[in-house]
């Protein structure tokens, strides 16, 4: 189905502009009543790739409300869920609600390493059952669908929260790519509609990262659990509603990718050249979401 003007004016430049827009205020208004987090010594890194850190609140409600907006506008949804994949913006809601609060208890080890893993934890679990419906003949089963479900999106939600990675630069090219990956996907599995739900993100993170850029900020530092929830959501909907041929495997390597930039960013020496860090972080998550699309493409493909 080609896409209309209105579609790329709201598909697009409205969620763009609001997220960029939005960060802006929130910036400023962070600014001024908490200008002591700028000096927190434990957002200092000595790399200078990586850029003063941006507060979940201001990159996470940003990125939802840009993607709300175009949501909106295109009416791609109700706001008050009936279906079970309607629940899909209640769980957002209540990821960025969740991130923003746990980011402002602070950086020490037991906020980062306990109250955060445990509360990411029981967000996603409260998500996955409310977006995995309970069908007889749901293949893989419910109960271990929803385990892997939850388990896999909390270990992604966590490591790319707690890794140094996602405040530079290449993270914010991990993300992007990663929206991409996830909306072909879908839209290869023939859920058109989902598919532009999940390209919302991909806006909404470009005018994140644009307001990072110019702001001299970590591009899309606190988004972990926000966008994990959004695309890992859209991935379990679109797998489960759809009757194409795209196989599980392609739902769920493009998650692997923001993954395995975060681990690998936390074991690669700082001493490594910056470009050959953020190429191999980049190819970290480009390789299965690349994987990913082209087995979707393939099990599509007429015989």
């Amino acid at each position: 189905m080609p896409f209309s003007w209105n579609d790329l004016l709201w598909g697009l430049a409205a969620p763009l502009l609001t997220a960029a827009g939005l960060r802006l205020v929130l910036v400023w208004i962070v600014g001024q009543f908490a200008s002591t987090d700028r000096h927190d010594p434990d957002s200092q890194e000595t790399s200078p790739e990586v850029k003063p850190q941006a507060t979940s609140l201001e990159t996470s409600l940003s990125l939802v409300v840009g993607a709300a907006v175009g949501y909106f506008m295109l009416q791609l949804g109700p706001w008050i869920p009936d279906a079970h994949y309607e629940w899909l913006p209640i769980g957002i809601a209540a990821a960025v609600l969740v991130a923003a609060v746990v980011g402002q208890l602070g950086n020490s080890v037991l906020i980062r390493f306990c109250v955060l893993p445990l509360v990411y934890a029981a967000v996603l679990a409260g998500v996955g059952y409310l977006l995995m419906p309970t069908w007889e003949d749901l293949s893989p089963p419910y109960l271990p669908y929803l385990l892997c479900w939850c388990v896999g999106a909390t270990v992604v939600s966590v490591a790319t929260e707690l890794s140094p990675e996602s405040h530079r630069w290449p993270f914010a090219v991990v993300w992007l790519g990663t929206c991409l990956a996830v909306a072909a996907i879908v839209a290869i599995s023939e859920s058109l509609r989902f598919a532009q739900v999940a390209g919302l993100t991909f806006s909404a993170v470009l005018g994140l990262t644009f307001v990072g850029l110019i702001l001299r900020r970590s591009l899309v530092g606190g988004v972990g659990l926000t966008l994990t929830t959004y695309l890992a959501g859209i991935l379990l909907i679109a797998h489960v509603n759809s009757w194409s041929d795209v196989p599980i495997v392609s739902y769920w390597l493009p998650m692997a990718g923001p993954l395995l930039a975060a681990v690998l960013g936390m074991l690669l020496s700082q001493k490594i050249p910056s470009v050959l860090r953020a190429t191999l972080v980049i190819l970290a998550a480009a390789v299965p979401s690349t994987i990913a699309v082209v087995l979707a493409f393939l099990a599509t493909l007429p015989e």
